[in-house]
């Protein structure tokens, strides 16, 4: 997992072009569309390890949160928020429909006073602006009340 973390510290700071124009998007084949999917999808990709969080069906991950969570909880790789380590997936829930808005991977977990640090794209660099649309690239901490699910990569 450390080369996961290693790429996602790389695009820290990384803003997009406007309108969800992305690299991440492009190499997707999916530009101009909400792209946090995209990036973890694409560190996975770029690390080797794109099957331990996705089918080969999908040999570029996904690209729908929703489609995404789905997969993973069928699959069997979902845990409790209070077990999450470095590398997991974490999916968000900001509104109140039933279906995640907002994907991340996770740097660390605060069991203590329950928060996760986690590298996300396609969100504000603060608290104001749009969680799951905000433009960039960040380091974010989230209190486990905005958490839906977290899944582990399977081993190879």
């Amino acid at each position: 997992m450390s080369k996961v973390l290693e790429l996602a510290a790389s695009y820290l700071g990384y803003v997009e072009s406007g309108d969800n124009d992305t690299k991440f998007g492009k190499w997707f084949g999916l530009n101009n569309q909400p792209w946090c999917a995209m990036s973890a999808s694409k560190i996975f990709f770029d690390a080797g390890l794109i099957l331990s969080v996705a089918p080969k069906k999908n040999p570029k991950g996904f690209a729908s949160c929703d489609e995404w969570l789905k997969y993973l909880s069928k699959n069997g790789q979902l845990v409790p928020v209070g077990q999450a380590k470095a590398g997991d997936l974490v999916f968000y829930q900001f509104d109140a429909d039933a279906q995640p808005d907002h994907v991340g991977i996770v740097k660390g977990n605060n069991t203590t006073l329950k928060y996760i640090y986690a590298y996300e794209g396609n969100t504000s660099d603060s608290n104001k602006g749009s969680q799951a649309n905000g433009g960039g690239y960040y380091l974010k901490k989230r209190g486990y009340g905005t958490i839906m699910a977290v899944a582990r990569p399977k081993e190879k």
